[in-house]
């Protein structure tokens, strides 16, 4: 197993969602990392990120984290954006570290986005095998790109890249912008919201059938880090096969905020895929990685880190 504490890491996307909370995981722990956010370097700027991996001590470990992400609508109408900058930011990313840090171990996040539409848990083997959803077309491809990219630098060049596939993510520290936030942060801040304002009812977007997979954050870096420890190359699905549906979501959040209200679903209104389930099987099976926090205790959790954060008109 790596000694994280013997080289450092270095983190892209530092200063986003998981970044954050990886990086602060090794700080915590006193494990050297070389945390890069957007005030380090524009990843979109090939010469810049080449003379920034250049000048940078030798690591162990190079988390690629950084990401261009919108939810919702907001994704059918920037559908080139998401493309043009993720795939800028993650070919010049693994061009840097073959050159200039390949003694570095690649692990990367994947995105469940990369796979097509399917009725049933998704397995590596569905990778390329059919079209993405219409949301996430642009999104999905520069991910599906990162992981060939990824495979064959490490195949050509004698390196050693892993991507990790995660689940749909929550807790403290997401973002509150509804075109920014998984959809489980925003099901929150709305909870908070109407419950605060004395709603009757709790409007969710979407179908009561939709299913997805998902984790609270840091138990999905240790999933991370156990995939870091149990493969040395390829491709996995890293989440626990869990799912969840969205009305037992929203039933989950009114329980944990005492909230009795009726669950509504407007017709009106964005909605994703009806199911994106990954099966983890392969990766469960070479780790017996389990999760740690319950869903109740994490949305408690994130409700607590959102109500602060809610704007002052909209709290009790």
């Amino acid at each position: 197993m790596f000694d994280y504490a013997s080289m450092p890491s270095i983190i892209t996307g530092s200063g986003g969602f998981v970044g954050r909370h990886l990086a602060a995981h090794f700080e915590s722990r006193g494990w050297p990392v070389i945390a890069l956010d957007r005030a380090a370097c524009d990843l979109t700027d090939r010469k810049a990120v080449l003379d920034l991996f250049q000048a940078l001590p030798k690591a162990g470990r190079l988390f690629h984290l950084a990401t261009f992400q919108r939810t919702g609508i907001v994704q059918y109408q920037m559908t080139a954006e998401l493309l043009d900058v993720n795939a800028r930011m993650h070919l010049n990313v693994l061009e840097a570290w073959s050159k200039y840090q390949p003694q570095a171990k690649l692990v990367a996040a994947g995105s469940s986005c990369l796979y097509p539409v399917r009725n049933d848990p998704i397995p590596e083997s569905a990778f390329q095998t059919g079209p993405l959803h219409e949301s996430v077309r642009g999104y999905g491809l520069a991910k599906q790109m990162l992981v060939v990219a990824a495979e064959s630098l490490a195949r050509q060049k004698g390196l050693s890249a892993l991507v990790c596939v995660f689940a749909t993510l929550y807790g403290p520290g997401d973002h509150l912008a509804p075109e920014r936030s998984h959809f489980i942060g925003g099901m929150m801040a709305r909870a908070l919201a109407g419950q605060a304002a004395g709603g009757k009812e709790f409007p969710v977007h979407g179908s009561p059938h939709t299913l997805r997979e998902c984790l609270y954050v840091s138990d999905q870096i240790e999933a991370l880090l156990a995939a870091d420890a149990a493969f040395e190359n390829g491709f996995y699905n890293c989440a626990a096969n869990r799912p969840v549906t969205l009305d037992g979501m929203a039933r989950a959040i009114r329980d944990v905020l005492g909230w009795d209200v009726p669950t509504v679903y407007p017709q009106a209104g964005y909605a994703g895929a009806d199911r994106k389930q990954i099966n983890s099987s392969h990766f469960l099976q070479a780790t017996g990685w389990t999760p740690a926090t319950p869903l109740e205790e994490g949305l408690r959790l994130l409700a607590d880190d959102l109500r602060p954060r809610l704007p002052r008109n909209n709290l009790p």
